[in-house]
């Protein structure tokens, strides 16, 4: 009995393989079926952020999602190569603002990493605030002072 587990447990790896093969294929990526991807990094923003800002991560293995909270805020979810990720943002008026905080911290399997911009208005840079998800008694909240700043044009 336990042979043909075996079995089964070894053809569903197969399958999800070559599922994530075709599907990076499919989306015009090259695929390492083996190549782990549990890097989760999510940018929130405070209730200062500016209502029209908008948020993109690009780079080699990332994936991105933007959504909004209740406030309106951006929440920019960044998966895959989150370390390797190249944050931008900008708002209608021609602003542009970025953050490296994606590149200075520890990922693992356990949780999100969390960053919130903490904006004050009027100010060139912003801290930001980090914690991990489900971990609140090994990684304590770190605050990187300007750390989201504003890219002079």
């Amino acid at each position: 009995m336990t042979k043909w587990l075996n079995r089964i447990g070894l053809g569903l790896m197969a399958a999800a393989a070559a599922a994530m093969i075709g599907a990076d294929a499919f989306a015009g990526e090259p695929s390492d079926p083996f190549q782990p991807t549990a890097q989760k990094f999510y940018l929130q923003f405070s209730i200062f952020a500016p209502g029209d800002l908008q948020c993109d991560a690009t780079g080699p293995g990332v994936r991105t999602k933007l959504t909004r909270g209740i406030t309106g805020a951006p929440l920019l979810r960044i998966t895959g190569n989150a370390a390797g990720a190249e944050i931008a943002c900008w708002t209608r008026d021609g602003s542009r603002y970025t953050t490296d905080v994606n590149r200075r911290v520890r990922y693992n399997t356990a949780g999100a990493v969390r960053a919130t911009v903490i904006f004050q208005p009027g100010q060139e840079a912003a801290a930001v605030l980090v914690a991990r998800d489900n971990e609140s008694d090994r990684m304590v909240p770190t605050v990187y002072p300007r750390a989201f700043v504003k890219v002079q044009q």
